[in-house]
């Protein structure tokens, strides 16, 4: 059985469209991330009962939504690109790249992306640390997965 793999170098890209996802010249790498939140949690439970059954039962009920908040290290370039997505409230295409050594094959790690809008701020400032960003993004959209970017 193969070893499980690092996600040291995650990847977060955006790009206007799904399409332009998958185009190389038109989606754009956002920054490696050291961490990502908790996503593609179970869906909440729902208990039901009946006079009939002697317990209460649980079937699966709607998904919650889960907060997209990303703190990363960026450029001025970078941060510029995202103030101003921010600004246009464009529902942008956004994704996670597993790094390539993780997938099975070449090119096609694991990727997800959804839809949605962003807020771009500022993580806390301290003594003798790096500058970091944090990106918060709205979600309008399901979380789709592919094994390398999805195809147009």
């Amino acid at each position: 059985m193969p070893e499980p793999k690092s996600t040291i170098r995650t990847k977060v890209y955006h790009a206007p469209t799904i399409t332009d996802l998958a185009d190389e010249t038109k989606r754009k790498h956002i920054a490696y991330v050291q961490g990502i939140p908790e996503f593609l949690t179970p869906p909440e439970g729902i208990k039901y009962s009946a006079v009939d059954i002697p317990d209460e039962r649980e079937a699966e009920g709607k998904q919650k939504l889960e907060d997209f908040e990303l703190e990363f290290l960026f450029t001025e370039e970078q941060y510029d690109e995202l103030k101003a997505i921010q600004k246009a409230k464009n529902n942008e295409t956004w994704a996670i790249q597993l790094p390539e050594d993780t997938a099975t094959t070449t090119g096609k790690p694991l990727t997800w992306y959804w839809t949605g809008t962003c807020f771009v701020g500022m993580a806390e400032i301290a003594d003798e640390d790096m500058l970091k960003s944090k990106i918060k993004i709205y979600r309008s959209s399901e979380i789709k997965e592919s094994k390398g970017f999805p195809t147009a």
